[in-house]
């Protein structure tokens, strides 16, 4: 018996053969979802200060397409480190190693709503070279490119500055200090020692890393005149050792503080005139123009007398003073002086006095 295919047959097994063709096509590779990414950091600044190493950069606000960058992770910190004996060592290991990361979802990092972030090495205890760059990371943990490189040339820091002093004056704080002996009887006090660095703070705030003297004190003393009366400042001292590109910041000196005082008195008044009304004696004066006038004190001396006596109370907004404690009849001389709001309450001098015949009245 032959067999043979019926017409239905072969219809079947061509609809089959077109499915198969039909699924069995080439598949695309996945589509990945578009992430920003960060712009890279290009200000990356290594310093040395309080004994440590402190790094400093901005947060990026964009990613690499200029969009707002909303999408922040964190910050990867890498550092490498090249032994002062092995400086110039071609074939030494010359990696890039993580050395902390900057976690922005923890709320105590807050990244955003920051402009500038800071981190603080601890762990330079050896001399040598220490280089660090920066990566930011999105929350889908896409990186961004390195930043720009930042050395430091590290020696071991001298001791800090002891008997730190601090006078206040008018507008003005004086602060000096000595060097330790052990930074005396050091050799390389002579050749390493590149000066010392000021740091000043307010109450309730903490020390800024910019020191407040703009380049390295050379003696050991220095007058802060950026200062107002009245206001309490703190004060530290660190001693710097020369690396070669870099100063070395030495550990705090012990803290002081001072309270500058307001030592100066206004002007004395002038062009006072006095004379005897049926109410009393009138006193009249010149307004003072002392920016931080308080007000006036009357003094008053009989003709007998050398020292005048004040006979009125403190005068605010008035230059005009009615005097009813007289006895008529005497010679009495007035004169005036001028107080400053300062906690000293600083008085000026006596201004000219005035001479006034008083009379008895006539009875009606």
């Amino acid at each position: 018996m032959k067999l043979t295919c019926s017409r239905d047959y072969k219809f079947f097994l061509y609809l089959i053969l077109i499915s198969l063709l039909i699924s069995c096509g080439v598949k695309a590779p996945p589509v990945v979802p578009h992430s920003p990414i960060p712009r890279t950091i290009n200000n990356l600044g290594a310093f040395a200060r309080e004994g440590k190493v402190l790094l400093q950069w901005s947060v990026p606000q964009k990613d690499t397409e200029g969009k707002k960058l909303s999408n922040l992770g964190g910050f990867r910190i890498w550092r490498k480190f090249i032994p002062i004996e092995k400086k110039g060592c071609s074939t030494c290991p010359n990696n890039f190693k993580v050395l902390f990361e900057i976690d922005c979802q923890l709320p105590q990092n807050d990244c955003l709503h920051q402009k500038k972030m800071i981190y603080w090495d601890y762990q330079v205890e050896k001399e040598g070279k220490y280089a660090y760059r920066v990566t930011s990371y999105t929350t889908a943990g896409i990186e961004s490119r390195p930043s720009n490189i930042a050395e430091i040339n590290w020696v071991t820091p001298f001791p800090p500055p002891i008997g730190l002093k601090a006078k206040s004056g008018d507008g003005m704080v004086s602060i000096s200090w000595e060097l330790p002996p052990s930074l005396l009887e050091n050799n390389e006090y002579q050749d390493k020692l590149s000066g010392f660095n000021i740091y000043r703070r307010y109450p309730n705030q903490d020390y800024g890393i910019t020191p407040l003297n703009k380049n390295p004190i050379l003696k050991n003393s220095f007058q802060d005149l950026e200062v107002t009366n009245g206001k309490k400042y703190y004060y530290i001292v660190r001693t710097l050792k020369n690396s070669g590109s870099e100063a070395i910041e030495s550990k705090n000196s012990v803290e002081v503080e001072a309270i500058p005082e307001d030592l100066t008195p206004p002007s004395p008044p002038s062009v006072i005139m006095a004379f005897q009304t049926h109410d009393g004696i009138v006193i009249i004066w010149e307004p003072n123009l002392d920016s931080d006038l308080e007000g006036y004190y009357i003094y008053r001396r009989r003709d007998i007398e050398d020292k005048p006596i004040r006979v009125s109370p403190l005068i605010k907004g008035k230059t005009m003073y009615l005097d009813q404690t007289f006895s008529p009849g005497l010679t009495y001389y007035y004169s005036v002086t001028a107080v400053d709001r300062s906690p000293r309450h600083n008085e000026s001098d006596f201004s000219q006095e005035m001479k006034v015949i008083t009379i008895t009245p006539k009875e009606e």
